[in-house]
């Protein structure tokens, strides 16, 4: 859906759109004989399923035209008084999470009741406390208070009681990124500029100059959350490996390299998909890719071949047809994105491809303004993370230019439904 244009008559507009998407959304549910969108416990839709095409275009014409037409109900001024109150809602739900909250909230049977004493006695805590956070998160259907000092779950909080890595992913976001995102504006004024993924957000956030991926690595159990925050984040169908796999024709590569593959989901999905690929190899730091090899299907055991390796370092691997960078570029700065792609020339061959699988932000304008916060939010978190970026189309070009000029860029692919673009690179330069 494009930027909904804002002039004379919008609000009977706005409204026509939530009404017309509203409309075919709740046919889509009277078709599976589901109840409407409730925050109540009980039948609801997978939300990492995609929706046909149709009905998720629906959905968010009016989701996207409710959040206009919110803004403009509210005015000028409230649109600004509105804003701060998301901090506190940060707040409760890292309160909640770090004492546990909503494991002290019964989940069985539906609409079963405790109330702020109990939670507090188990968690101990003062039960004051206990309501004045749960309530803030009340304000957001998670938890509901049917009574006074009485709580009971409603959907969105029995999701995060009962999905693992949906709570790694909430805990992630309050206790990692939203600490960062406050010290941002401090960082840039303490280090006007920088690159350096230890002069960010988090460095002031967490009292450190380390790179904040070491440090994370150091206790295990921040490293395991963090892990399954970012492969809940994947879950999701518009972030899907089959995106990449509809999005470009792998058929006429015989070796692929998966730089930063991790443990090789990508690997065995390309290997599924093209079985005329005859090798390929999974690079990421030894203690990730160390146990790859044994956990692979035994028929792609001969095909896939984990490789220690530091993509900031020289390639070793020389001669393949495609180097693969998977969602690793956005997590870099300009600096190190140069010195990545860089890493691999000695060991390119000419008519060698580098792809690239990230976000591209569209240009303003060619997104809703709802569709277009969500990247801007992105890209702010990754600059208060460790000083990276999300990057539009001009930005992935100028990248592999300054890299070196005998990249040529080929240009930018953006399968249906898919939140990553495909960037691909040409080595027009003789081989290494």
């Amino acid at each position: 859906m494009g930027s909904i244009e804002q002039n004379k008559g919008a609000v009977s507009k706005l409204l026509a759109q939530v009404q017309e998407g509203t409309t075919k959304y709740l046919e889509y549910f009277s078709s599976l004989s589901l109840p409407e969108p409730s925050y109540e416990e009980g039948d609801h839709l997978d939300p990492m399923k995609p929706l046909p095409v149709e009905v998720q275009a629906a959905r968010d014409l009016a989701v996207e035209a409710a959040d206009e037409l919110q803004h403009l109900l509210l005015g000028p001024m409230g649109l600004l008084l509105e804003a701060p109150g998301d901090q506190y809602y940060m707040v409760a739900l890292q309160y909640i999470y770090r004492y546990q909250i909503h494991k002290h909230v019964p989940m069985s049977p539906p609409g079963a009741e405790t109330t702020f004493e109990a939670i507090a006695a188990a968690a101990n805590l003062p039960a004051t406390d206990v309501a004045r956070f749960m309530r803030i998160a009340t304000s957001r259907h998670v938890f509901r208070e049917p009574r006074k000092g009485v709580v009971t779950h409603t959907a969105a909080s029995l999701h995060l009681a009962m999905n693992p890595m949906l709570e790694a992913w909430i805990v992630n976001i309050a206790e990692q990124f939203w600490t960062s995102v406050s010290r941002t504006v401090d960082a840039t004024e303490k280090w006007p500029g920088s690159e350096e993924p230890n002069q960010s957000g988090y460095s002031l956030a967490h009292g450190t100059y380390e790179n904040p991926f070491d440090l994370i690595k150091r206790d295990d159990a921040v490293h395991k959350r963090f892990v399954d925050a970012m492969s809940f984040s994947h879950m999701h169908s518009s972030f899907s490996v089959e995106h990449l796999l509809n999005g470009y024709d792998f058929s006429s590569a015989k070796t692929v390299v998966d730089v930063g593959g991790s443990q090789g989901a990508v690997a065995t999905a390309l290997a599924k998909r093209f079985p005329t690929i005859e090798q390929i190899i999974v690079q990421d730091l030894p203690d990730t890719v160390s146990g790859l090899e044994a956990s692979l299907p035994t028929d792609l055991k001969p095909k896939i071949k984990g490789m220690p390796h530091d993509f900031l370092t020289p390639q070793p691997y020389k001669g393949a047809d495609i180097y693969l960078f998977r969602w690793i570029l956005h997590d870099w700065s300009d600096k190190y994105c140069v010195q990545i792609l860089r890493s691999l020339i000695p060991a390119l061959k000419k008519g060698a491809k580098v792809l690239v699988n990230d976000v591209c932000i569209p240009e303003p304008g060619q997104l809703s303004v709802k569709a277009d916060r969500v990247l801007r939010f992105m890209d702010i978190s990754m600059k208060a993370f460790n000083n990276a970026r999300e990057r539009d189309a001009e930005d992935w070009v100028r990248l592999f230019a300054r890299a070196d000029e005998r990249f040529k860029f080929v240009g930018i692919t953006v399968p249906q439904g898919a939140r990553m673009a495909i960037m691909q690179a040409e080595w027009v330069g003789e081989d290494a």
